[in-house]
């Protein structure tokens, strides 16, 4: 294979460089398999959001997963550096492994097409409403194919539909973790700035999730950002959801509060609106016990 040229074509934005990186070590690892490889690039990358410090996120799957040393060898040959870090025991079928291209860090997710399976099967056949694999889940959805095309179809089309019993157990967990009204009460008043911003953050994941299920959107907490591209694609949500859900977290505590219990009614309400089957009025009974002096 000839020498890697490190530098993007000119005008070439850094999703298409990032692309051609991809393929480049897709190519890499085709050898390996026995013609089942499935090979794709996700992220940021496929979504034309990649910028210059974006890394390049790609899944490769074999029908049984390469000895280490292989592998390694396919990353070398594309170009890349040793293995930076890993995460992940390959004896369960899936792991993931990071390493340096073209001095941009390139992380890829190696499994079993059993391993995947099993994976997807979580959240769309048991229904899980809140782990990683919704990460998963969405970055398959969005997926381009770089090997093996009809296998990322086929997976694709397992995750057209968002099941509508993993849409309401997503609302019934994000609903038991309500925010402490009657104790926010004295926090507010307490010299307990972190306390209170620790509630406010895990508050705003929580209605995260509800609007992620009254909008049948994957969610996970897990390394979560663009909130406002989250917001921007939500067809029902309070109004400038990502807007005042940033300010609060920024405004002093009484003030915080205040905005996010009224934010907090109004997903209430969209929840109790499109999810009749699931019950609020616990969550509603909470909110009424926020009485700040």
């Amino acid at each position: 294979m000839k020498p890697l040229d490190t530098s993007p074509l000119p005008g070439l934005s850094p999703a298409h460089h990032r692309r051609r990186l991809a393929r480049r070590v897709a190519d890499a690892h085709l050898a390996l398999g026995d013609g089942t490889v499935l090979a794709l690039v996700s992220g940021s990358v496929v979504e034309d959001l990649a910028d210059e410090r974006s890394d390049v996120d790609m899944s490769v799957v074999f029908t049984s997963l390469p000895d280490d040393a292989a592998l390694q060898a396919a990353c070398t040959q594309a170009g890349g550096s040793p293995w930076i870090w890993s995460i992940g025991q390959r004896g369960s079928g899936s792991f993931v492994v990071a390493f340096h291209l073209a001095g941009i860090e390139v992380q890829i997710a190696y499994a079993t097409h059993a391993r995947l399976a099993e994976q997807l099967d979580e959240v769309l056949v048991h229904h899980q409403a809140d782990t990683p694999l919704h990460k998963l889940a969405e970055g398959l959805a969005k997926a381009e194919p770089l090997a093996g095309a009809a296998a990322l179809s086929a997976l694709q089309a397992r995750l057209k539909v968002f099941p509508p019993p993993l849409r309401l157990a997503m609302a019934r967990h994000w609903l038991q973790a309500a925010p402490p009204w009657k104790a926010m009460n004295n926090v507010v008043h307490r010299d307990a700035a972190l306390w209170a911003r620790e509630i406010q953050v895990e508050a705003g994941y929580r209605l995260c999730g509800l609007l992620a299920a009254v909008n049948e959107r994957w969610f996970t907490r897990f390394q979560f950002k663009r909130l406002h591209r989250f917001a921007a694609l939500l067809r029902q949500a309070p109004p400038a959801f990502a807007d005042r859900l940033e300010a609060l977290l920024a405004a002093p505590p009484l003030e915080a509060a205040q905005q996010l219990h009224g934010l907090e009614g109004e997903v209430l309400d969209l929840v109790a609106l499109h999810l009749p089957e699931v019950d609020v009025s616990a969550a509603q009974a909470r909110r009424a016990q926020f009485r700040p002096d």
